[in-house]
């Protein structure tokens, strides 16, 4: 906080000082410098001054609101909480120097550049390793040594624009004047290529030129042949060339071969594909397509077959996909969790696709890129809720014309959520085709055991009452999430310290309680192989690769401490079965489930009384509020 003091102290007005200038004073890098400035301006917005970069001449002091500015900079005097004083920020300035670093950092010289003691630099480094690893980076350190961060160069400079998207203002334009230029540069090019990239993945493009051309003056490059050869058409192949000359004329600096070759990567990685485009993709494309639907069928007994615009939508991801797995270029996804916990049915759909195209390509799914499939299948189960209504069969106990009477009125009142497939009196109800019905409404009780379910309106029922016919549908929807849970299927308290100790004791306990095959943990364990089933918030829904025995049931343990689960902590797991031939009350159970994650309050109140009642209460408010009808 001091040396933040300092420098905006040395920072004149109407004037500008270079950076090595204001390294020099300071006693620091050049780097430190930049860094230091580029967290300042973040917290300057809202203070009335901005540090305005100007290539070749530095930066000065931009004061819009003397009176803010001056409350600022008593704020860095009396060492008052800011960014750069928080675990985050600190574990993402250890990262940034060990990563940029030529040499091993000792402890000691982090210390003393942090002004942090030893233990917490000892706690900090765990936040690094976390950090880091999901790149294939590794923290090396040697005794007497020091410390350093191992890894590709194209992990190492993923990590960088990871670090650096702090660079990005509110408004989606750049803070230093030099990558906004480097960015208008590009948006120029690609409109005369007629090449389009998505928002996000632009700002991702510019950040990395960015991270190059420092990376290539420091003498670290990407090596030829680092990366399996593709096919490029040639105007993506002549964009590639006139960006890298660009760049060569404005940064004074020569791409290598593997340098280039990486710009074209971007490139291919990141184009966005028409649908007219997508219609000309391959037949492996859509053969892979079918496969990925199929297997989310097998699962979840969902048909999205002749779901063309998620067939289109795919198929126009998928190429630029398939490059970025081969190649090792996974893309960040800026939406992740708020997909994994606002969609949970649709993000395990995802999973489940994703299985396949790892099996194809020989490459892992990051939990990002599931997150982009995932929206897809978020969309196609919305337009199905939307189309399909609700089939209903009524049955009259006062005769044919008022079965009919009752039917129309129902048409009338309800059309937007039931479609009226079959009207009885009740003395002909016994000869009735059940199939394709969701629910019978009846005015008379019926006694006998059927596989719909009955909704008894009475023979008093009135359209006019609160009660309707939607309330009815409510509850009965209530029930039915109500019904996956039983006491004989919670397990509290439970005493394990991985994952697979967890999966044993909830398939042991559920199969001990229910007629599930034998191969039931097998199963789960197929489809933990397929991708990650913890959704955050200390939630995991781990479930069976197919559906399996005649009934749909939820075995939930709840751990005293929370346990590594698939990069994540969790300590309440939902072991879900589908029953074999679907269940229609899936959606409703992951909408439950979705609310219930995203509220932390609930969540530690159920870890911290851990009992069914407790569980039934919670989850009776939730079920209400998810099977509201739309």
């Amino acid at each position: 906080m001091e040396r933040w003091l300092q420098l905006m102290l040395l920072m004149p007005e109407d004037e500008f000082v270079t950076y090595k200038v204001l390294a020099e004073e300071l006693g620091v890098s050049v780097r430190t410098v930049y860094d230091d400035i580029t967290r300042l301006n973040q917290m300057m917005r809202t203070h009335g001054a901005q540090l305005v970069a100007k290539p070749y001449h530095g930066v000065t002091l931009d004061v819009t609101d003397r009176s803010r500015f001056l409350s600022f900079l008593d704020s860095l005097e009396n060492g008052g909480a800011m960014l750069g004083d928080t675990a985050e920020a600190r574990i993402g300035k250890i990262t940034r120097e060990l990563l940029q670093s030529n040499t091993a950092y000792r402890s000691d010289d982090l210390c003393e550049a942090l002004h942090i003691s030893r233990s917490t630099l000892k706690k900090d480094l765990k936040g690094v390793r976390a950090l880091i690893a999901p790149y294939d980076l590794q923290l090396v350190h040697q005794p007497y040594a020091g410390m350093h961060i191992t890894g590709q160069e194209k992990d190492l400079r993923r990590l960088l624009v990871r670090l650096n998207r702090n660079m990005i203002a509110s408004d989606g334009n750049f803070l230093r004047v030099d990558i906004q230029k480097a960015a208008t540069l590009l948006q120029d090019i690609f409109k005369q290529y007629g090449y389009r990239m998505a928002a996000y993945s632009f700002q991702n493009f510019v950040l990395h030129v960015d991270v190059s051309i420092v990376r290539i003056r420091q003498g670290k490059e990407i090596a030829p042949n680092s990366f399996p050869s593709i096919e490029s058409s040639p105007n993506v192949l002549a964009l590639a060339r006139a960006v890298v000359v660009a760049l060569e004329t404005m940064y004074d600096i020569r791409f290598s071969e593997g340098e280039q070759q990486y710009i074209l990567l971007h490139l291919e990685c990141k184009k966005v594909i028409s649908w007219k485009q997508a219609s000309t993709a391959t037949a492996d494309v859509y053969a892979l397509i079918h496969q990925m639907l199929a297997s989310v069928q097998n699962v979840f007994c969902y048909d999205f077959s002749h779901d063309f615009e998620l067939i289109a939508s795919l198929s126009t991801h998928l190429v630029p996909l398939r490059t970025r797995l081969l190649c090792g270029m996974p893309q960040e996804n800026p939406m992740m969790k708020e997909i994994r916990e606002g969609s949970p049915l649709a993000y395990e759909m995802a999973n489940v696709a994703c299985g396949v195209l790892q099996k194809e390509y020989g490459r892992e799914i990051s939990a990002d890129e599931t997150g982009y499939i995932a929206m897809y299948f978020h969309v196609a189960l919305e337009r199905m809720r939307a189309q399909r209504k609700k089939n209903v069969l009524i049955v009259c106990g006062t005769g044919k014309g008022a079965a009919i009477l009752l039917a129309h009125n129902i048409e009338q009142n309800y059309g937007k959520y039931l479609s009226v497939i079959a009207a009885y009196e009740s003395a002909d109800f016994s000869d009735a085709d059940l199939q394709g019905a969701d629910y019978i409404l009846s005015t008379i009780p019926i006694k006998e055991e059927l596989p719909v379910p009955v909704i008894e309106l009475g023979h008093a029922f009135t359209w006019k009452e609160t009660g309707d016919i939607r309330e009815h549908l409510k509850r009965d929807r209530q029930r039915a999430i109500m019904a996956y849970f039983s006491e004989q299927l919670f397990l509290p308290h439970m005493d394990a310290r991985t994952k697979d100790e967890v999966l044993q004791q909830l398939c042991k306990a559920t199969m001990a309680r229910s007629q599930l095959p034998n191969t039931f943990y097998e199963y789960v364990l197929e489809r933990e192989c397929i991708g990650g089933t913890a959704l955050g918030n200390l939630v995991a829904t781990p479930h069976p690769a197919r559906p399996l025995g005649l009934e749909s049931l939820v075995m939930i343990g709840i751990l005293d401490r929370p346990i590594p689960w698939d990069q994540e902590e969790v300590q309440i797991v939902f072991l879900l079965s589908m029953k074999e031939g679907g269940d229609r009350n899936l959606p409703l159970f992951y909408k439950m489930i979705s609310r219930f994650l995203m509220d932390k309050a609930l969540v530690r109140r159920l870890i911290k009384n851990q009992t069914f009642e407790e569980m039934l209460s919670i989850f009776a408010i939730l079920s209400e509020e998810a099977s509201r009808l739309d």
